[in-house]
């Protein structure tokens, strides 16, 4: 029940992020088809398809950190180590570089919000759900690299046999 509270706003985020590039992929194409055909090639057509494939790229980058952090979550919480490489070490700092200024955003909105100012926008839930997701991701990922760091000093390496 735990892996399943802790892992949900990360589940959010990238269904979050799958749906954005999909709205992304359909304004593009809806630009696209909705032009004359005098021009082949107009500025309007390379910089959506640009836009396209940089947040496609970004979903890459960010969605494969937050994978990361799921596995890294799973076996945190089973007491397992999970041997993390340069590529996963890539993948949670594109994680953290993302939800770590969150934190200090909501910081200053928590303080506008005692001081009488109104901070919140209910408009667009989706993205206020977003971002009531990313700090719980850069606490989840502090924390859960904290818990395996303390699994690296508690548990008992394993012991590797040399062969005659």
């Amino acid at each position: 029940m735990n892996r399943l509270l802790t892992s949900l706003p990360i589940w959010i985020i990238l269904t979050d992020m799958i749906y954005g590039l999909g709205l992304n992929i359909l304004q593009s194409v809806g630009r696209q088809s909705g032009q004359t055909q005098i021009d082949t090639v107009t500025p309007d057509i390379a910089f959506s398809s640009l836009q396209v494939i940089s947040n496609g790229g970004m979903i890459l980058i960010i969605g494969f950190g937050l994978i990361v952090l799921l596995q890294l979550n799973r076996t945190v919480l089973q007491k397992k180590i999970l041997p993390i490489g340069i590529f996963r070490t890539l993948g949670l700092i594109a994680v953290l570089a993302v939800s770590l200024p969150s934190l200090w955003e909501w910081l200053w909105a928590i303080t506008s919000l005692f001081s009488g100012n109104n901070v919140f926008n209910f408009n667009n839930i989706r993205y206020l759900i977003s971002a009531l997701c990313l700090p719980a991701i850069a606490l989840l990922c502090i924390y859960r690299l904290f818990g395996w760091y303390r699994l690296h000093k508690t548990l008992p390496a394993p012991t590797t046999q040399a062969s005659p």
